[in-house]
């Protein structure tokens, strides 16, 4: 039984070098410190599952061992090497200075360590958004067939954008209207790289911590969540409310600093233009086009996050290899054709769509009607392609109007396959263990 153990534990350690090697040659060019760190996650990852289970009271072989620990150690050496050059290279970056782009730019990005302070720092240059194309797009093919169609779909399917999105907070009526605005823009910088579900528990957590005592509550309908008790908050206990969001750290102190900002500038108010918002930490084009429509009621233009920028590009809407390479460019892009009154409510329905239906991995294309060949929908016409306003529109969709119909990715082959090795893997463990 030794031999076949030994065996088994040589298997893991195999895998667990041939996996570093393999994203170490994948990650290549795209910078030391992603490649070590991938490096690391995956021998801790396979070490973690190599220590759950007992093997009897057999000491565990040498030689395999040995691999797990010179790997972890000459990655760490690695890291602390790269980290030290790094540093030496760029100035430390302003965290009042960094936007919620800088937050998107990776969904799988870790915990950015935070840098040494220094005397003389350099601050970083705002973000400068394009606000139009020089030439206008001009609008897709049946774009609005497609568009009532989604809104087809959305009827009977809820999403958690539906009772959870930033538009939520505004729809609390007993809460004064400069907190709601405040929470409002608390949740759209909590929302990053986070899921609604996650986001909208994070806020109820600030809520629930700022309000005091039950004996010294005496109104029951009193919001706490206010620039002021946030300026008052310590680092400390924001981070303790929102730690299960993306990137909570980055964001604790964007909200510290945003609320000194409110209180010190704005009288304790959120600014009402799209340009004071994205002034503020951690807010970008989208944080900054979603508080216009959902606090101030004014709709100046999209607010494009994954969802929208995935679903467009995936419907073909800008083109076959013109496709566009961030949310900001399918914004602009978006603007250019997409008529006014659809600026608002595009938003929360293909973030639906997306939570639902067109899922980023594995999406429902059976259940789609663009992908279906024929189809019929019936909507109130309001000019245009859709006929005169009020008027009973029925349209036939010869499709699919979905080119990207059933090309879903379902996680890439490559991931497949470390998922199948690794249960074998264990299965294998696991069938010694018991045999003994």
């Amino acid at each position: 039984m030794s031999r076949r153990r030994a065996s088994a534990k040589n298997l893991v350690s195999k895998e667990i070098k041939r996996e570093i090697k393999e994203e170490e040659e994948e990650e290549e060019g795209e910078g030391e410190m992603d490649t070590i760190k991938l490096g690391t996650r995956a021998t801790r990852n396979m070490k973690t599952k190599l220590e759950s289970f007992s093997f009897g009271n057999s000491p565990t072989p040498s030689s395999s061992k040995a691999t797990i620990v010179s790997s972890t150690a000459t990655t760490t050496t690695t890291t602390a090497k790269s980290k030290k050059r790094k540093r030496s290279e760029s100035p430390p970056v302003d965290l009042h200075l960094l936007t919620d782009a800088d937050a998107d730019a990776d969904a799988d990005a870790y915990e950015p360590t935070p840098q040494r302070k220094t005397k003389a720092t350099k601050a970083a240059k705002a973000k400068v958004y394009k606000m139009e194309l020089d030439s206008p797009q001009p609008a897709p093919a049946n774009w609005l067939v497609t568009y009532r169609a989604i809104e087809e779909m959305r009827k009977g399917r809820p999403a958690p954008v539906d009772t959870m999105g930033c538009h939520a907070p505004m729809k609390e009526s007993r809460i004064d209207v400069q907190a709601r605005r405040f929470i409002t823009l608390v949740s759209l910088m909590l929302s990053s790289q986070t899921k609604d579900e996650v986001t909208h528990a994070a806020v109820q957590n600030l809520r629930a911590v700022f309000r005091p005592p039950k004996e010294h509550d005496t109104d029951p309908y009193k919001e706490y969540l206010t620039v002021p008790n946030m300026v008052s908050a310590s680092i400390e206990t924001i981070e303790s409310c929102i730690n299960k969001v993306g990137f909570w750290r980055r964001k604790a102190q964007y909200l510290k600093s945003t609320a000194e900002i409110l209180q010190r500038d704005y009288a304790g108010e959120i600014p009402k233009s799209v340009e004071g918002l994205c002034g503020l930490p951690g807010v970008g084009m989208k944080m900054a086009m979603l508080t216009m429509q959902n606090a101030w009621g004014e709709n100046v233009g999209i607010g494009v996050d994954v969802h929208v920028h995935r679903i467009t590009n995936r419907l073909g809407w800008f083109g076959r290899g013109r496709e566009t390479k961030t949310p900001e460019e399918t914004r602009v892009r978006l603007e250019s054709w997409l008529p006014r009154e659809f600026y608002g409510p595009i938003n929360p329905l293909l973030v639906g769509f997306g939570q639902t239906v067109c899922t980023p991995v594995r999406p429902k294309c059976e259940e789609c009607l663009l992908s279906r060949k024929e189809f019929e929908i019936e909507w109130e016409g309001e000019g245009g392609e859709g006929g005169k306003g009020g008027e009973r529109v029925k349209k036939v969709g010869n499709g699919p109007l979905c080119p990207s119909a059933f090309k879903g990715s379902t996680g890439g082959p490559r991931r497949k396959t470390v998922v199948k090795k690794e249960e074998e893997v264990l299965e294998a463990l696991i069938k010694v263990e018991l045999e003994e």
